[in-house]
């Protein structure tokens, strides 16, 4: 009678967890199945940051809700105010302030489009124009990141790294804020602020040096950088050089003065604001949209931006048309960036460009 085989008992090398074929490792030759589960250690350090996120975002809806709601009753009993029969509406005017408003959202896409060509190759205009135009609508989604992932998202189908498109909107956005600031500045010396606020001069002086000096590549870099830390960001390696800002600065400035004037425009239309008042307009339009984009709890500034022109506008129109004017000119600015986002849309479908496989 045969004898039974014996059982083969593997040996420990044999009992060795083995990663499957084409499955990526580490450097000690462990693939992900062999990772050890999350401890109570690492589990106890992801409850307070939860709960820090969950915070955060309560105080930040809270915020948008009380200005929003603080505003909107301030403009709505303004407008109550408002003698209906006797508003005549200058026409002309009244689409100035429309064209003037579409075209400041319009050249929205230079700056994005120059300063992204020192950070990798950039794509064709079409691609810049349309990915920045339908990336605008981001602005309205809560966090302040709606638009920096849209333009991410949208230049990836033209082959753009995301650390370049990151690079190119984060010093466009800079750039834009110290613009801002400084052609907001001269707003100190305006009389309204100048009873208010001592030394006024002294102020624009100082304020218009800061703002200068923030423009160097070394103090941007070195600002910008700490910022990213913060963010737990990629650093930038390299900025544009000083010569780089001419063109996207200009185009930033033209965005800030298109904008203002199509603001005075329509104060005109509505109001019959005198041409004398351009200047101001400028810088308070300026101002608003600054503050705006600095607010972190509002999407699109909503609130904030409103806030900012009730306080300012009422100082050269009446408040019920100051009001009006601010409600009025949000719905034109929505509708001009819905309409260019459209417009975007369109073009995408023919200048989009699948990202290479082959590429890193």
């Amino acid at each position: 009678m045969a004898s039974r085989p014996k059982r083969h008992e593997p040996r420990p090398e044999e009992t060795a967890t083995t990663v499957p074929v084409g499955e990526p490792t580490d450097e000690t030759g462990r693939g992900p199945r062999d990772a050890a589960p999350p401890g109570p250690e690492r589990g106890a350090a992801a409850v307070p940051w939860s709960w820090k996120r969950v915070l955060y975002t309560a105080v930040k809806w809270l915020l948008f809700a009380t200005v929003v709601i603080l505003v909107g009753r301030v403009l709505l009993t303004q407008i109550r105010t408002i003698a209906w029969d006797q508003v005549q509406v200058a026409v002309p005017f009244a689409v100035l302030a429309g064209l003037g408003t579409v075209a400041s959202k319009a050249v929205a896409f230079m700056p994005y489009g120059w300063l992204m060509s020192r950070f990798c190759s950039r794509p064709r205009w079409p691609g810049v124009i349309a990915s920045v135009w339908t990336a605008q609508l981001g602005r309205y989604v809560p966090g302040k990141i709606g638009t920096v992932a849209g333009i991410v998202l949208l230049f990836r189908r033209h082959n753009v790294p995301g650390q370049a498109a990151i690079g190119a909107v984060f010093v466009a956005d800079g750039l834009a804020a110290i613009l801002g600031a400084i052609i907001a500045v001269p707003l100190v010396l305006w009389e309204p602020v100048r009873r208010h606020v001592p030394y006024a001069w002294l102020w624009c002086l100082v304020l218009t040096t800061v703002g200068v000096t923030c423009l160097h590549p070394r103090v941007f870099k070195a600002v910008a950088n700490a910022v990213l830390r913060r963010l737990g960001r990629q650093e930038i390696q390299a900025l544009p050089r000083i010569r780089d800002y001419a063109l996207p600065a200009l185009a930033l400035a033209a965005q800030y003065v298109l904008y203002g004037v199509a603001y005075w425009c329509m104060a005109r239309a509505l109001a019959g604001v005198p041409t004398s008042a351009i200047p101001v307009f400028i810088a308070i339009a300026t101002t608003g949209v600054l503050a705006g984009l600095i607010a972190f709890f509002a999407p699109a500034g909503l609130g904030v931006q409103e806030g900012t022109f009730l306080l300012t506008l009422t100082q050269v129109m009446p408040k019920p048309e100051a009001a009006l004017l601010i409600v009025v000119m949000r719905l034109v600015l929505t509708l001009a960036e819905v309409t260019l986002a459209g417009v975007g849309l369109l073009v995408l479908r023919h200048t989009a460009v699948r990202p290479n496989r082959t590429e890193s």
